[in-house]
């Protein structure tokens, strides 16, 4: 409970710190231009199209939909537009079965973006960084049929690996090329290449589901890779992007940059019919991503998101071919909040397993969750929720999880609220 509390005050220093600092002063009548400098430089963002089109990526160069509510602080510092967006899921998971554990933790990650003009476009800096490392432990935390990644040169199963230290080091520079056309160059020491959906701890559609999808090494993994490097373009509606990157999935060591060569490629496509919709499909090569499962993998994912209003939606599939079989994962998630403060979630996944036990194992996953906001100020919003899944399994499976395992979880949610 200790390592909670520490984090909620690691976290929550970064946005008090800015909103003292935004904190009304007496200032002398010279001193007014600054505000209008600030009023001014806002009102050039909404009508310019390139800052719009990086404002909309919620993890490397994914998207929710334009319409989706946007979680953060800003602030204008000498032609810099400055923002920051954090999260933090602290509480209890309980679960069924022999194969089930029980343990209090907490998820967490803070964005930091400064955006400016420069030149004819638009230049971006991102990081995102996590203390997963310090409070999860190399074994992460419990989830019955997840699968993915190691602990002390062993094979995560049951268990959700920590994020790394840095989630994401990276610079984006964007220019309209004429025509509407749109081009930008994306570069990371760690980030996000062109392969797949925004990734579930950004997705509009999970905020208040802070587990993993079971299908997480099917669609979105690959959003803490390293060495990447994306060229794309979008013109109106359509988009597409091509990335180099280094295959292999983080190591154990969470608070290093991994290194290796640029091994790797994707390539995706977006459509964007309306600010409510946003789609991809995209396809990738990832060199030997599995330490312990030596081999290539071919990606492909195709995801649909909308949003209206209050309410937001995804369905995501994603398939793994491997050199001597492919696996699949659909996920289907909903997020809706009502009167003002009150959320409940949904997620349905069916996904295929081939690290349980030998074999391939169609598993079926429902989730149901309840969030409630209890306090809000300018750089947080507070509640408490929980959530609870219900596993349908085959029979090979029962003897080791049950035959009706069950997961349990409640927390407390610290994050930036929304802008509107």
């Amino acid at each position: 409970m200790k390592k909670c509390f520490l984090l909620i005050a690691l976290l929550g220093a970064p946005a008090f710190a800015q909103h003292e600092h935004q904190m009304p002063m007496p200032m002398p009548q010279p001193q007014a231009q600054p505000q209008h400098e600030h009023m001014q430089h806002e009102m050039q963002m909404q009508h310019d199209a390139v800052a719009d089109f990086l404002m909309q990526q919620a993890s490397g160069t994914s998207n929710n939909p334009a319409a989706a509510p946007m979680h953060m602080s800003m602030l204008h510092y000498r032609g810099w537009m400055l923002m920051d967006h954090a999260s933090l899921f602290a509480g209890q998971i309980v679960q069924t079965g022999d194969r089930g554990g029980d343990q209090l933790f907490a998820t967490n990650w803070f964005m930091g973006i400064a955006e400016r003009k420069l030149g004819p476009g638009h230049l971006m800096l991102r990081t995102m960084l996590s203390l997963e490392p310090l409070f999860l432990g190399k074994r992460g935390y419990p989830e019955l049929f997840q699968t993915g990644e190691t602990a002390h040169g062993q094979p995560l199963i049951d268990r959700q690996h920590p994020h790394d230290f840095f989630m994401e080091l990276a610079a984006e520079y964007a220019v309209d090329i004429g025509n509407g056309t749109i081009g930008y160059v994306y570069a990371a020491p760690v980030g996000d290449p062109a392969l797949g959906p925004v990734a579930f701890p950004h997705r509009i559609s999970a905020m208040e589901i802070p587990q993993a999808t079971l299908s997480h090494h099917l669609q979105d993994s690959t959003h803490i890779a390293s060495r990447v490097l994306t060229i794309g373009a979008k013109r109106g509606e359509f988009g597409l992007g091509v990335s180099g990157f280094h295959g292999r999935e983080p190591d154990e060591n969470r608070w290093d940059i991994d290194q290796g060569p640029i091994d790797s490629w994707s390539i995706r496509g977006t459509w964007d019919p309306s600010p409510q919709w946003t789609a991809q499909i995209s396809t990738g090569h990832l060199k030997d991503p599995e330490a312990t499962e030596p081999g290539n993998i071919q990606r492909t994912t195709a995801s649909a998101t909308y949003v209206s209003g209050d309410w937001s939606s995804s369905l995501i599939w994603g398939h793994n071919q491997k050199h001597d079989h492919g696996i699949d994962g659909v996920t289907l998630e909903s997020n809706l909040r009502f009167n003002v403060s009150n959320y409940v979630t949904g997620r349905l996944e069916i996904v295929d397993k081939d690290e349980l036990l030998p074999g391939v194992f169609k598993v079926k996953a429902l989730t149901f969750g309840y969030t409630k906001d209890l306090f809000r100020t300018s750089d947080l919003l507070g509640g408490v929720g929980g959530n609870v899944t219900a596993y349908a399994i085959p029979a090979e499976l029962k003897s080791s999880y049950g035959d009706r395992p069950l997961s349990f979880y409640a927390f407390v949610r610290l994050r930036s609220p929304s802008m509107h």
